[in-house]
């Protein structure tokens, strides 16, 4: 498997820079990294800079679409990323950190070692694996050297333990590696909403209708948002209230229907909170 995983160069994703990247998109903005670096003060260089990771980062993410033509990038905004800029354009709420960790880690758009890591190093709340472990388990998976594995979970690490995403919570990241359970959150209703259904057209595209086992081990909603077992049951029971979708408890295992899409849900994300 031939994947680049150190996009990011050495580089972890930056609140402000993120929100830079998403004010160009929203003008539909048109410059190579020189222009882009002067028109938001992101740093740039010849040869590496901040500029070309937080694009990706930000692509990667959901919230943009680009081009890069002749060095001249051109930068569009997503649904998502029109809502966001509309909701909380400097990122400052929890609920749109919480939106683009999960898009980091779909399973096809997202970042390749957040995806990996989030759902397939992850073997459940409060198990702790070594770093050492992680980077091995990197190296071989996207087939690359153990300094370019070491480098990629290094910025993953710092993006959670003192970074974009370190108000989350979401692991904890010394010597070890372990992931924290949370509680369901209501205000997150749509989030969870969108989640599911977003990974569910993206794995099953065909398919009207999964089980409960293909929502746990393949759209991993409950691995990505920290939720247990009852509280992911929780969260399927008020989605099924709302009618996005439908659960079958007559069968074993229970089934999910999809009834709605998750582009509908993207201007409802931010609409329960307090």
């Amino acid at each position: 498997m031939t994947t680049n995983i150190n996009f990011h160069e050495t580089f972890q994703p930056e609140q402000t820079y993120i929100a830079k990247i998403l004010e160009l998109a929203s003008a539909n903005y048109e410059g190579d990294k020189f222009q882009i670096s002067e028109e938001t003060g992101i740093p740039t260089g010849d040869k590496k800079g901040k500029v070309e990771p937080h694009i990706k980062y930000a692509n990667y993410m959901g919230l943009i679409e680009y081009s890069l033509n002749r060095g001249v990038y051109k930068l569009n905004l997503t649904d998502l990323g029109a809502e966001i800029i509309n909701q909380d354009k400097y990122l400052h709420e929890e609920l749109s950190l919480w939106l683009l960790h999960y898009c980091l880690t779909r399973m096809d758009l997202g970042a390749p070692q957040w995806s990996y890591i989030v759902r397939k190093i992850n073997k459940g709340f409060n198990s702790e694996v070594s770093t050492s472990f992680v980077s091995s388990s990197i190296q071989k998976e996207f087939s690359v050297s153990s300094l370019d594995a070491s480098k990629s979970v290094s910025v993953v690490k710092n993006s959670y333990s003192s970074g974009l995403f370190e108000p989350l919570q979401y692991l904890d990241w010394d010597e070890k590696l372990c992931f924290n359970e949370k509680s369901e959150n209501i205000q997150y209703l749509y989030l969870y909403a969108y989640a599911l259904l977003n990974s569910w057209e993206e794995l099953y595209p065909d398919k009207k209708e999964i089980t409960l086992n293909e929502l746990v081990d393949a759209l991993c909603i409950g691995k990505i948002f920290g939720l247990n077992n009852l509280d992911l049951d929780s969260v399927l029971s008020s989605l099924a209230d709302e009618e996005i979708i439908s659960v079958n408890r007559q069968l074993y295992p229970v089934t999910i229907i999809r009834i709605d899409s998750s582009s509908n849900m993207i201007q409802k994300l931010y609409s329960k909170l307090m």
